[in-house]
Formats: structure tokens, sequence, C-alpha cells
């Protein structure tokens, strides 16, 4: 009944053809923005022990999946490699020793009392005589030159 010619009060549809050709209003080309809406994702999952990575599923493509362990005491990663098989890496974390990194400071007393244990009369006596033999070794040497000239 609804698409029968004979029927008065349907219509059929009209076609419109244009009268003029259809142009299109921006004639550059369209050029999307480029934004780096990327957000990169890390894969992978926490894990128990190190022996659950090694039956972990991991990516074809070679991309990095990282596994921490619950406890906390390792971040272990694996990769496919290039010859097919999987590389495992555990990192631990470091523990700094605390007492080999703290300075050790010392007192006006303690240092006044070094200071008055080191003896340098001895010192200052050799200086002394090395000055003296030096001053001798001068004039020795200034008295000859002067014969010379003579």
């Amino acid at each position: 009944m609804f698409n029968n010619n004979y029927n008065p009060y349907y219509n059929q549809p009209q076609r419109f053809q244009p009268t003029e050709p259809i142009q299109p209003i921006n004639t550059q080309p369209y050029i999307p923005s480029q934004t780096n809406n990327t957000q990169q994702v890390l894969l992978g999952k926490s894990v128990d022990s190190i022996d659950v990575v090694k039956a972990m599923d991991i990516p074809l493509d070679g991309t990095i999946s990282y596994f921490p362990l619950t406890d906390g005491s390792a971040i272990v990663t694996k990769r496919l490699q290039g010859d097919g098989t999987s590389k495992t890496t555990v990192y631990r974390p470091v523990i700094e020793d605390n007492d080999a990194t703290t300075p050790i400071y010392v007192t006006v007393e303690d240092l006044d009392k070094k200071l008055k244990d080191l003896d340098f009369s001895n010192d200052i006596k050799s200086f002394k005589d090395e000055l003296k033999s030096i001053n001798k070794q001068i004039k020795k040497i200034n008295v000859e030159l002067s014969d010379k000239e003579d």
C-alpha cells in the first residue's frame, strides 16, 4: 500500500539537481592538529614471588613488563629479546649505611687538647739548625766568589 503508485496520499520523492557546482568552502587541505595525548602505561602487575614472574605472559613486541613484588623487596622486569628468549632482571633497593655518611664533628676542647699534645719544639730547633747551616754555606760561596774576582 505504501509503494502503490495509485495511492493518492503517496508522494514520490523529488530529486533536486544543483544548478551550479558545489565548491568547498575552504580550499586548504585539512591538517589535524598534532597533540601528544598519548598516555604511557606500564605493563605488568604485582606478584608474590620471582617464580610467578617466570610463568607470566609478556607482550611479543619486546616492550618491558614490570612486576613489583608485593612485599616491596624488588621490582622484576621481563621482556622478549630478539632471539626469542625472555630476559628477566631483578632490581633491589640499595640500603645506605647512614653511619658512614654522617660526618663526625670535633669539639673545641678536643682540638685544643690535640694541639697541646703536639711538640713543635724539636721541629723548630731542627729548622733553625738547617737555616744556620744554609746561611754558613751561602757566606762561604760569597767569599769564594769574591776571591775569584780579585
